[in-house]
């Protein structure tokens, strides 16, 4: 189950497991949450339509309506589930709740926290309370796994299972001027590119703060947005009031990751906080240098002037002074590449990481049956 709009890294996740599932052994089914105003026209619900997934949508007029219970509770029964699966906030709390009343098993995988706000913070709480109380919690990182620990959730109901990509996807063929295309004007180079949702943690305002520094010392290249999300405005209106227009371009989403990735020459990942990203493993998978924060499961990918580089998180000059060795010696970073690839394709191999799942679902209804 998952409430979102969007694929992100943890809609990818569950769209290649519902790909990569023995489907000898499993029968999966994909609940999202809508409210009945939203249309299904959005990008998750499209894929999974597109991939011929066995998804059902539950609708509700609120958020939190208590509908959703009853209505989840039905789906349960109806398709004789075994096991639930949830992937954030909202699904762990009403998983957990449905779980129970069904007599099954739950387990949630634990992408991070995103806490910019009171509700946010508030839903977190119970959110830990409750997977302490699931079958199994994956966390996506070790960092994440010794978090969990430390906040009070039993070590033994545990189990890392790193974010990974199908590496045969992401291949370099030489074509570049997707992104240009997209925004309708040349792109000077290099062209430095950060990737993901536009939201407060992701650090998109140090970006542009870097960029704007970067700027300021007379280095050439652009600097690419790519993304949607409830920063979208303040972020223009940041680079308007800067006046950088001509050097910082907002793409929107975009659903191409290779072509996106065949136009940078380099990746900067600027979060405050990171389950394990995604965009990371994808720049790495395409041969694109990476700069990034060193938060959550990110230095378990990035080792630090081997395969990236990695900077404190919150410090527009340190990504500056990055971006801006970057620009003076850019074959230093490039050298790293065949590392950071190599890396992706032996540690990061999304089949090996759904026969880690499989086995984990086995254990839980092995461990149900046994108990009964």
């Amino acid at each position: 189950m998952r409430d979102t709009e969007e694929i992100g890294g943890p809609g990818k996740t569950i769209l290649e497991t519902f790909a990569l599932m023995d489907k000898e052994r499993f029968e999966m089914h994909l609940g999202v949450f809508l409210l009945e105003r939203e249309s299904e026209d959005t990008p998750f619900l499209v894929e999974s339509r597109r991939r011929n997934i066995n998804l059902h949508v539950i609708r509700s007029a609120h958020p939190q309506s208590p509908s959703l219970l009853t209505s989840l509770f039905r789906l349960v029964r109806r398709h004789r589930i075994d096991i639930i699966h949830t992937h954030e906030k909202k699904s762990d709390i009403l998983g957990y709740v449905v779980a129970r009343w069904a007599g099954i098993p739950v387990m949630s995988t634990l992408h991070g926290w995103i806490l910019n706000n009171r509700k946010q913070r508030l839903l977190a709480t119970v959110d830990r309370w409750v997977i302490r109380r699931h079958e199994r919690t994956i966390a996506v990182s070790e960092g994440m796994k010794d978090k969990l620990v430390r906040e009070g959730t039993p070590p033994e109901i545990i189990e890392v299972l790193h974010n990974c990509i199908l590496t045969d996807r992401y291949r370099r063929n030489g074509k570049r001027g997707y992104l240009s295309g997209v925004l309708g004007h040349p792109l000077p180079g290099p062209v430095i590119g950060t990737v993901g949702r536009l939201s407060p943690e992701k650090g998109h305002k140090d970006f542009i703060s870097a960029a704007e520094i970067v700027a300021r010392k007379g280095y050439e290249g652009s600097f690419v947005i790519v993304g949607d999300g409830t920063e979208m405005d303040r972020l223009r209106e940041m680079i308007a009031s800067r006046n950088l227009e001509s050097r910082i371009f907002l793409t929107g989403y975009l659903r191409d990751t290779v072509r996106i990735f065949e136009d940078l020459d380099l990746m900067v990942l600027p979060s405050y906080t990171e389950g394990l990203p995604n965009v990371v493993l994808e720049a790495l998978a395409m041969e694109v240098p990476v700069i990034a924060t060193r938060v959550g499961g990110t230095p378990e990918v990035i080792e630090d002037g081997r395969n990236g580089i990695l900077v404190p998180p919150a410090s527009p000059e340190s990504l500056a002074h990055a971006i801006g060795e970057f620009m003076e010696n850019p074959g230093r970073l490039r050298g790293m590449v065949p590392c950071g690839r190599t890396l992706v394709e032996t540690k990061f191999d999304f089949r090996e990481r759904t026969r880690k799942l499989e086995a984990i679902y086995e254990t839980i209804i092995r461990e149900r049956a046994g108990a009964r």
